[in-house]
């Protein structure tokens, strides 16, 4: 017995597009060095194709109009955390972090 030959629909493929067009709308509006911007618009679009069944059912909203608005909005939000990980202090946290723990434990 053969397993079942996957079905894809064009209305399917559509609405799982949806999200790649609207992360790729909004790399017009992000800053940022190329490999950035690519990696971002990945990012949307992965969270898209798995988020936009869940926002679909939750808003109503047909599940391609939910995929290009997460594609597009979720791209916005990536570059906002983008830019916050970038201005971080993170060497002058983890001396924090290190230093607390040393005087939780007595240390030096």
């Amino acid at each position: 017995m053969s397993p079942p030959e996957p079905s894809l629909s064009l209305d399917a493929a559509f609405a799982k597009l949806g999200g790649v067009a609207g992360a790729a709308l909004s790399l017009a509006f992000l800053r940022g060095t190329w490999p950035e911007r690519v990696a971002m618009a990945i990012g949307g679009s992965v969270v898209s194709y798995y988020a936009a069944p869940w926002m679909s059912g939750v808003t109503g909203l047909p599940q391609g109009l939910a995929g290009f608005l997460l594609g597009l909005f979720g791209m916005a939000l990536c570059g906002k955390v983008w830019e916050g990980i970038q201005v971080l202090p993170l060497a002058e946290m983890w001396s924090a972090v290190v230093e607390g723990v040393r005087r939780r434990l007595g240390g030096n």
